[in-house]
């Protein structure tokens, strides 16, 4: 699928996401403005039911001293023979306890007007009771004036959250699956589109790989066929070498493809043996040293760890060292200089291979450790490989309960380090040190 194309989908999807998420904003804003409409018509048909079954009870009212203290004026007095607000304070809980609206409210007989409260229990809410929603007209009860009964609930956006808190929930729930989904498939899609590119890389590479010593064995083939050739056995000779040494490399180059199946399947086995690593890295240098040297470059060791057995696989850890020694000198600016440095730490040999190659960025870092991949360098194959050094190296270190690390900056060079676990022979190796070292002091 063409890049265009996928970011196309990925964008058409995207907006039908959005838009999702917005309807779904638009219903629960419609949703809140519903319960309030709900919420505020059964209140007003509850105080309408509680003056009309005052007007009702009339012969019930009648002043109210508890209410009217020393500080009430002769309009209040006025007010309060009218209205018993006694008896209107039982109404309303009863009216309100029966509608399970709330039971956290508060209420009062007020002048819209001037902002007077003549009875009621407003409390520190005498400003939102005054400018409340919720209020019915009392003048069937007191015609002099024009007087309100209001209620005020504190916790009324609470009470309307908790309504619809529910299938709020839910909506939220399902949305965040879609959103899961959706990142889950794009992610998806991408790793596996990585993977394709990846996996042509690692065709093309191959095909290059194989294209080469095919080529030589075939052209050193055609020569043998040669009448004068074959008269010539010092040229016969040299031809079949030629043949010989590149089926040999075409051999080794798809035991290097069959391993990615053999590393996939964990068929591996490990041959777990103490043995000393520095002698195993000098072996590995003394080998590779020839070919650095080919190149113009050098390669130097400092063996400072005090404790160097080892509890590994021999011929893997050989295998490790080498494929880091081979990436440090395919990767160089110019010629290769390396740097294999030894050390404790933590109970384990840690082995770094430094190096002052072209780098690797903080991008490609994270990859460098995976299955077929490789640092793009467009169609330039003069770094040969297909993608599974690094691969191996990490499966078979973290195989022998060991553990890999890498550091790199562009155009400075990269440092990767091997973590393996020490083997117990160091603690005899040190004890016959000290013993030795007694015997000659004593």
């Amino acid at each position: 699928m063409k890049k265009l194309t996928v970011t196309l989908l990925i964008l058409i999807t995207s907006v039908a996401l959005i838009g999702i998420v917005l309807i779904q904003i638009y219903w629960v804003r419609n949703a809140l403005r519903l319960q309030e409409e709900q919420f505020d018509n059964k209140v007003q048909l509850t105080l309408k039911s509680v003056v009309n079954r005052m007007f009702d009870d009339r012969e019930h009212a009648g002043a109210d001293s508890t209410v009217c203290s020393t500080k009430c004026d002769h309009r209040t007095y006025d007010v309060l023979t009218t209205i018993n607000t006694v008896h209107l304070d039982s109404l309303l809980n009863e009216e309100f306890g029966g509608m399970e609206i709330t039971k956290a409210y508060a209420w009062g007989v007020y002048n819209p007007g001037c902002g007077t409260i003549f009875a009621g229990n407003a409390g520190k809410f005498h400003s939102e009771l005054i400018h409340t929603q919720h209020h019915v007209s009392l003048s069937c009860l007191y015609r002099p004036e024009k007087l309100m009964l209001g209620v005020y609930f504190p916790s009324e956006r609470n009470i309307l959250w908790m309504r619809i808190f529910p299938y709020l929930l839910l909506a939220f729930f399902l949305i965040a699956v879609v959103i899961f989904a959706f990142s889950y498939i794009i992610f998806s899609f991408l790793k596996q589109k990585k993977l394709s590119e990846m996996k042509n890389d690692f065709v093309n590479n191959m095909t290059h790989e194989f294209k080469t010593p095919i080529s030589t064995i075939s052209l050193a083939s055609e020569m043998l066929l040669k009448p004068e050739v074959a008269e010539s056995p010092a040229r016969t000779r040299r031809y079949a070498n030629i043949i010989h040494d590149e089926n040999l490399r075409l051999k080794n180059q798809v035991e290097q493809v069959l391993q990615i199946a053999i590393l996939d399947k964990g068929e591996y086995q490990l041959k777990i043996n103490s043995f000393d690593a520095h002698e195993a890295i000098r072996s590995c240098l003394k080998n590779f040293e020839l070919t650095v040297r080919d190149k113009g470059g050098l390669i130097k060791a400092r063996f400072n760890a005090s404790e160097y057995f080892i509890t590994a696989d021999p011929h893997h850890f050989v295998n490790i060292i080498n494929n880091l020694l081979d990436n440090a000198a395919k990767y160089a600016q110019g010629y290769p200089e390396i740097q294999v440095v030894t050390k404790n730490t933590e109970g384990m040999l840690v082995v770094e291979v430094h190096d002052k190659g072209i780098g690797i960025s903080s991008e490609n870092l994270k990859y460098i450790f995976k299955k077929l991949y490789r640092v793009h360098t467009g169609n330039v194959h003069d770094v040969k490989g297909f993608g599974l050094g690094l691969y191996y190296v990490k499966t078979m270190t973290e195989a022998m309960g060991g553990m890999v690390k890498a550091t790199s900056e562009i155009r400075k060079g990269s440092i990767f380090e091997i973590h393996l676990p020490l083997s117990a022979k160091n603690d005899l190796t040190l004890s016959n040190h000290e013993s030795e070292s007694k015997n000659i002091t004593g």
